[in-house]
């Protein structure tokens, strides 16, 4: 499942490569999910890291429904107004040098929503066949 959601957010870094990326702006290349862009990884002296960047994936519990586009989030000062009742934010961590991705496994994103495991497999999947790379 990673390696899907792992495709998803570097073809979407690669169709937006013209500017950095702006933080929390949705950068999906797939209308019913968002990418957005987190941040640098930063060194013990708070020095960003360009080629390190993270991105928050979130698939609502309607991702897979056809035709479906993801909602706007409510925005704060510092940050969006997640809805764990409707959506999982699962975060993807990228090397942009090297194409490489990693972070946390989707079981743990999904454990800190409260929607069902098998439910939001079965949105991934649909979605993947609808949206092959």
């Amino acid at each position: 499942m990673e390696n899907i959601i792992e495709g998803w957010v570097l073809r979407s870094i690669s169709s937006n490569v013209d500017d950095l990326p702006e933080l929390g702006e949705n950068i999906s290349v797939i209308p019913a999910i968002k990418i957005a862009f987190d941040g640098y990884q930063e060194d013990d002296d708070g020095i960003e890291d360009l080629n390190e960047q993270s991105f928050a994936v979130y698939i609502h519990k309607c991702s897979g429904d056809e035709n479906f586009i993801f909602p706007e989030h409510e925005k704060t000062a510092w940050s969006v107004v997640q809805r764990p009742a409707e959506e999982i934010c699962h975060f993807v961590w990228v090397s942009i040098e090297s194409g490489e991705c990693s972070g946390p496994e989707l079981e743990d994103s999904i454990s800190n929503s409260e929607l069902e495991s098998a439910r939001i497999k079965e949105i991934v999947n649909t979605l993947a066949s609808r949206h092959p790379e």
